[in-house]
C-alpha cells in the first residue's frame, strides 16, 4: 500500500497521475484543498479515483464531522473509501485500517456470490425459480432494480429491487444484444444509469437489464460481471436439462407404446420397433413379464436403478394398469437339455429361473443376467415387491400379465418380497362342456352385435379390463379419457341389462368373455353323445357335474382353516362387498370380517379387498354349490329369456 500526497492537485503532474491510473493506492490530501468544498470538483476527482482503482481517499488533520458533504456524498455514490485522521496518524496505521476495510469489503463479496451459489445449487427447485431468486440477490447487492429479458419477450423482474424504476432501454439496443451484434451498452434515463449486458453463450441471448439511480462503481460491476456468468451458465444448465428431459419422454412414450402394441395383440409391429430400443430382447423365444410395487413417490428413482441395472436387455415401463406399478418385460431362453435328463423342468420361482449352468449358450446367459439382475436390485432394494409369470410368447403377453398380477397379489398376501406365479389351476371354463358354455356365452353376448364393427373389440377389451381394475386404471392403459371408459360401460350395461357396479353381474360377464376368447369347438365324433342342443341357462351350467367339481374344488381350500370363513364370505359377497354391513348381517366385529378376508386371500391366492376382478370365482362357486345364492334369478335364466324379462 502506497501512500500519494497530493499538495497540489491542480498541477500538471498530478492530473496526469490521476489519468493513467492510482490502482492500489490510498490518495492523501490536506483538510484545505478547495476542491473538497466544491461539489463538482469533488465528484469529478472521486470518479476518477473510483474508474482507477484507488485503495481509497484518505483526508488528513480533520475529523468525521468535518468532511465536506460534497466529499460523503459523492465517495458513497462511487464506493470510494473515505478515511479521516490526525496529523499524527502514521501510514502502518492508515494501511491496517484500508486493510481491513478491502477484506470486509471482499468478505462481503464473497458471501453475496456463496448466497446465490447457494440458491442456486438447492435441489428441487426448478430454473424459474433459481434465475429469480438469483436476480434477487443481484439487484439487492447493487441497490438497483434488475430485469432478465428473453428473446420470446418473457420477463423476469427482480422481488427485491432496491432503487431505480424499471426503465424501458430503446427496442433497436435491446435487438442488437440479442442478436449478439454487441456484448452490452450502456446508457442514461435521467438521473437513473442503466446497462444492459447479454446473457447466454449464443444467440438469440437474453438480456439483464440493470438500473441505478447513481453511477455504476468497480465493486458494482464486479457483482455484475459474475453474477452474468452464473446466469449464463445456469441458463445452459436448464437448456440441458430440459433436452434431457425432452429424450428421455420421447424414450418413455415409445417404451409405453411398445407395450401397448405388444399388449393389444400387435405383436409384429411391437418387435419391429421394440427391435430398434433393445436389441435382442424382441428376438428372444418367450419373455416373461414381472410387475413391481413401490410408492408413487419413489417410482422414478426406481425405475433409474431398473434401467441401468438391466442396460437395456429388458422393457421397463410404468404400469398402464396401476400408477404404483413397474411393468418390465425380460427375455427368456429355454435351458439346453441337461446331460443327465432329457428334459429340464420349468423354473418354480424367480431364483431358479435365473440360475445357470456352465453349458447354457449365450443367448440363455443374456436372459439369465437379465433375470438375476432384476432379482438382485428388487431383493436389495426395501419396500419393492414383484411378481413374475412363467415364460410366454411375446403373442401371450396379456396372458403373462394376469399371471404376474397374481403373482404380485400372492406376494402381497404372503408378505415375501420375489413370487412367481403359481401354475394356474384350471378354471370353469375348463370344467364346462366346450359347446354348451360357448353357445351360451355366445348368446348372452349376443345384444353386443349391435355395437359398430369397428368399436366392438376396443369396447370389449374396454369391458374386459374394467372387470379386473379400476375405471381409472383402464383410462390409463387404454389411452382413454375416463369419461369415455364410463359412457363405454354403460352402453355394455344398456345392451346386456346388467348392472356393472354389482358382483354378480360382473362375474356372470367375466364368465361370458372367457368363454368367447377360447378357440372355437368343433365337436368330435366321440362327442356326438354329449352335443348340446338349443340354448342353456347359467344355472343348468353350474348345475353340471363339471362346474360342481370345479366349485368343491375351489371352495375346498377353505377348509384348512377353522373359522367360519364361508359363512363370512358368503355374507360378504350378498352385501356387494361391504365390510360394514357384512359385520353387520353375521353379527361379528368388524376386525373379524377383515381377519376372515385376508384368510381367504391367502388360501384362493386372491386378493378380495381393494382389487377388482378377483371375487367372479368366488360369486360362481358359491352359487354352484349353493353356499349361497348370490346369483339373482335373471342372471341364471337363458339368455333370450333374461333379455325378453328385461
Amino acid at each position: 500500500m502506497l501512500g500519494v500526497w497530493l499538495s497540489d492537485p491542480e498541477s500538471e503532474r498530478n492530473i496526469r497521475l490521476l489519468d493513467t491510473g492510482l490502482r492500489d493506492l490510498l490518495v492523501i490530501v490536506a483538510p484545505d484543498q478547495p476542491w473538497l468544498t466544491d461539489q463538482t470538483a469533488a465528484e469529478h476527482r472521486i470518479r476518477i479515483l473510483a474508474r482507477s482503482g484507488a485503495a481509497g481517499l484518505a483526508i488528513m488533520r480533520t475529523t468525521s464531522q468535518d468532511v465536506p458533504e460534497a466529499v460523503l456524498v459523492n465517495a458513497r455514490k462511487h464506493g470510494v473509501p473515505l478515511l479521516v485522521g490526525s496529523e499524527e496518524l502514521c501510514g502502518s496505521e492508515v494501511a491496517q485500517v484500508v486493510s481491513r476495510e478491502r477484506l470486509r469489503e471482499y468478505e462481503d463479496r464473497a458471501q453475496q456470490l456463496e448466497e446465490m451459489l447457494d440458491q442456486i445449487r438447492r435441489p428441487g427447485r426448478q430454473g424459474h425459480h433459481r434465475l429469480q431468486t438469483l436476480l434477487d440477490r443481484l439487484a439487492k447487492a447493487v441497490e438497483g432494480s434488475v430485469r432478465l429479458v428473453d428473446p420470446h419477450k418473457t420477463v423476469l423482474t427482480s422481488e427485491m429491487s432496491a432503487g431505480g424504476p424499471l426503465v424501458e432501454p430503446p427496442a433497436a439496443m435491446v435487438a442488437r444484444i440479442v442478436g449478439g451484434e454487441v456484448g452490452a451498452a450502456s446508457i442514461n434515463h435521467g438521473k437513473h444509469s442503466v446497462r444492459l449486458y447479454s446473457i447466454g453463450y449464443h444467440p438469440p441471448h437474453m438480456v439483464l437489464i440493470v438500473v441505478r439511480d447513481q453511477d455504476f462503481n468497480e465493486s458494482t460491476e464486479k457483482i455484475i460481471a459474475r453474477s452474468t456468468v452464473l446466469l449464463s451458465l445456469l441458463i445452459r444448465a436448464e437448456e440441458v436439462d430440459s433436452d434431457q428431459y425432452r429424450v428421455q419422454q420421447t424414450m418413455s412414450s415409445m417404451r409405453a407404446a411398445v407395450l401397448h402394441l405388444a399388449l393389444n395383440g400387435l405383436t409384429q409391429l411391437a418387435q419391429e420397433i421394440g427391435q430398434s430400443l433393445y436389441p435382442g430382447l424382441f428376438t428372444a423365444d418367450q419373455v416373461r413379464v414381472h410387475l413391481i410395487t413401490c410408492g408413487e413417490r419413489e417410482l422414478n428413482a426406481t425405475t433409474a436403478k431398473l434401467e441401468n441395472a438391466l442396460r437395456q436387455q429388458a422393457l421397463v415401463v410404468r404400469s398402464p394398469f396401476r400408477s404404483d406399478q413397474l411393468f418390465v418385460v425380460t427375455p427368456e431362453w429355454p435351458s439346453p437339455p441337461s446331460p443327465s435328463s432329457p428334459s429340464s423342468p420349468s423354473p418354480s420361482s424367480i431364483s431358479s429361473s435365473s440360475s445357470s449352468s456352465s453349458s447354457s449358450s449365450s443367448a440363455e446367459d443374456r436372459g439369465t443376467s437379465v433375470a438375476q439382475r432384476l432379482h438382485d436390485l428388487v431383493a436389495d432394494v426395501p419396500g419393492l415387491r414383484m411378481g413374475a409369470s412363467h415364460p410366454k410368447p411375446l403373442a401371450n403377453l396379456e396372458e403373462a400379465h394376469q399371471e404376474a398380477h397374481r403373482a404380485l397379489t400372492m406376494a402381497g398376501n404372503s408378505q415375501e418380497k420375489l413370487v412367481t406365479a403359481a401354475r394356474e389351476e384350471p378354471g370353469l371354463s375348463f370344467f364346462l362342456d366346450p359347446g354348451a358354455g360357448q353357445t351360451w356365452a355366445e348368446a348372452f353376448l349376443r345384444p353386443l352385435d349391435a355395437l359398430a364393427p369397428a368399436a366392438r373389440e376396443s369396447i370389449l377389451r374396454t369391458i374386459d379390463l374394467s372387470l379386473r381394475f379400476s375405471r381409472l386404471d383402464v383410462a390409463r392403459a387404454t389411452g382413454s379419457h375416463r369419461n369415455t371408459v364410463a359412457a363405454r360401460i354403460a352402453k355394455v350395461s344398456e345392451l346386456l341389462a346388467l348392472d356393472l357396479t354389482c358382483l354378480p353381474d360382473r362375474a356372470v360377464l367375466s364368465l361370458a368373455l372367457e368363454l368367447r376368447a377360447l378357440p372355437p369347438h368343433t365337436p368330435h365324433t366321440a362327442h356326438a353323445a354329449n352335443a348340446v342342443s338349443g340354448e342353456r341357462s347359467l344355472g343348468e351350467l353350474l348345475a353340471d357335474d363339471g362346474a360342481q367339481e370345479w366349485a368343491r374344488i375351489y371352495l375346498g381350500r377353505l377348509d384348512a382353516d377353522r373359522r367360519e370363513l364361508r359363512r363370512t364370505l358368503a355374507a360378504w359377497v350378498a352385501c356387494g362387498g361391504n365390510v360394514e354391513q357384512t359385520a353387520q348381517k353375521v353379527g361379528v366385529h368388524l376386525k373379524t370380517v377383515r381377519n376372515h378376508l385376508r384368510a381367504a386371500e391367502s388360501l384362493l391366492n386372491c386378493r378380495l379387498l381393494g382389487t377388482p376382478g378377483h371375487t367372479h370365482d368366488l360369486v360362481l362357486a358359491m352359487h354352484a354349490l349353493e353356499v349361497a345364492q348370490v346369483l339373482p334369478d335373471h342372471l341364471v335364466r337363458s339368455p333370450s329369456r333374461r333379455l325378453r324379462a328385461a
